[in-house]
């Protein structure tokens, strides 16, 4: 007999197929012998004739056999949008989730909302519905631009009802203040899996391996790590290799872009690799390789890819983007101003000339201890024995 508690997961965000929400699905199933998941994402469909058959419809994918994953498809009106008429969308949402977990006799112990737009008003409405206990963790940066008053009350009131608002950085918790936001927020880090994220089989190369990961976009602020490859790049060093990984991570079509602005850099020493999408794997496989990872966003919550590449050893060069901060520290890495492409440079060449060495194997260690899977679990089954309690 199965005694688990089931737990539904509300992502903000989660495509099974692109991988998107990834570190959702692997939570979820590192805490799977505590509980049972079900990982929801509500998908508003425009009521258009084609789309009628997706209204209210329900998606099932099942990852690594053990987490369910749905999704479940609701209608949008443009002229109906009040807030009587959205209630009546939500509860109908609800009970066709309901009547599809009743077939496999589940009922929902505790609703967890990963991130406030829209997954914590999902997840508060749940609550008023059905008195589920619910608790949030925020990911994403915090804003509330073009979010409306009703919406930023609704947002208090999720905030005053939840067993627990967590978030993944002390940065996050600094943001909700800037907004008036003022929760006792705990911090409970993220997570990464060292099963495949290690340094059991680092590889050496011929090349002086550069490695970055992160979809191209503005504040990811790319342009900064390429300046501060032109710079090394003019000194004429042999057998330098700059891989970056993911420039379509959040968007399709990013190809021509990238290439059009490494042309303008005009590179005569250092080779490029452009890696459109890669799998967790191929990513640890690059990492494993590489004598650094260099990471040059404007501002991050957390900053999962660097560390990442600190679960399998590799030292990191990193703007002070937010959330590193509390994670990169003089053994494992440096951390330098945004937009500064001579400290990163300078910082590059002193690893590549030895003048700077670092212990692959303490990096991996601490990091482990810090963010693997065992750290993570200490954190989050209190929390939900506690919530469900």
């Amino acid at each position: 007999m199965d005694n688990r508690k089931n737990i539904l997961m509300i992502c903000s965000w989660l495509d099974y197929e692109l991988r998107l929400g990834s570190f959702f699905m692997d939570q979820a199933l590192v805490l799977s012998d505590n509980f049972n998941f079900i990982l929801i994402n509500f998908r508003p469909v425009k009521l258009k004739p084609k789309n009628f058959n997706k209204i209210f419809k329900i998606e099932k994918n099942i990852y690594e056999d053990k987490v369910t994953i749905l999704y479940l498809y609701y209608p949008v009106f443009k002229i109906f949008k009040s807030n009587f008429f959205l209630k009546l969308i939500e509860k109908k949402a609800f009970r066709v989730l309901r009547k599809y977990l009743k077939k496999d006799k589940i009922e929902i112990d505790l609703v967890h909302a990963q991130s406030v737009f829209d997954a914590v008003f999902w997840a508060l409405s749940y609550h008023e519905e059905y008195k589920t206990p619910y608790l949030l963790t925020e990911h994403n940066q915090f804003t509330l631009r073009n979010i409306r008053k009703p919406k930023i009350k609704k947002l208090d009131s999720a905030l005053k009802n939840s067993k627990f608002n967590l978030v993944v950085s002390n940065d996050l918790v600094r943001q909700f203040a800037a907004n008036y936001f003022f929760s006792d927020f705990v911090n409970v880090g993220n997570m990464v899996n060292e099963q495949l994220f290690n340094n059991n089989n680092r590889k050496s190369s011929e090349f002086f391996e550069i490695t970055t990961v992160g979809a191209f976009a503005p504040i990811k602020d790319q342009i900064t790590a390429l300046r501060a490859l032109k710079i090394i790049d003019d000194l004429n060093y042999p057998k330098i290799k700059f891989t970056w990984i993911g420039i379509n991570a959040w968007e399709i079509g990013s190809e021509d872009e990238v290439d059009s602005l490494i042309s303008s850099f005009k590179f005569k020493n250092i080779e490029i690799e452009i890696v459109k999408l890669a799998s967790k794997t191929e990513i640890v496989l690059a990492l494993q390789k590489s004598d650094v990872f260099v990471f040059t966003s404007i501002c991050e919550t957390f900053g999962i890819s660097p560390l990442e590449a600190l679960f399998t050893g590799v030292p990191v060069i990193t703007t002070q983007s937010g959330g590193v901060n509390e994670f990169i520290n003089k053994e494992n890495g440096i951390i330098v101003p945004i937009k500064d492409s001579k400290a990163i440079a300078e910082n590059i060449l002193k690893i590549l000339n030895k003048e700077l060495q670092f212990n692959s194997e303490l990096i991996s260690k601490n990091a482990i201890s810090s963010f693997g899977t065992k750290a993570f679990k200490e954190k989050m089954i209190p929390i939900y024995n506690r919530s469900i309690a």
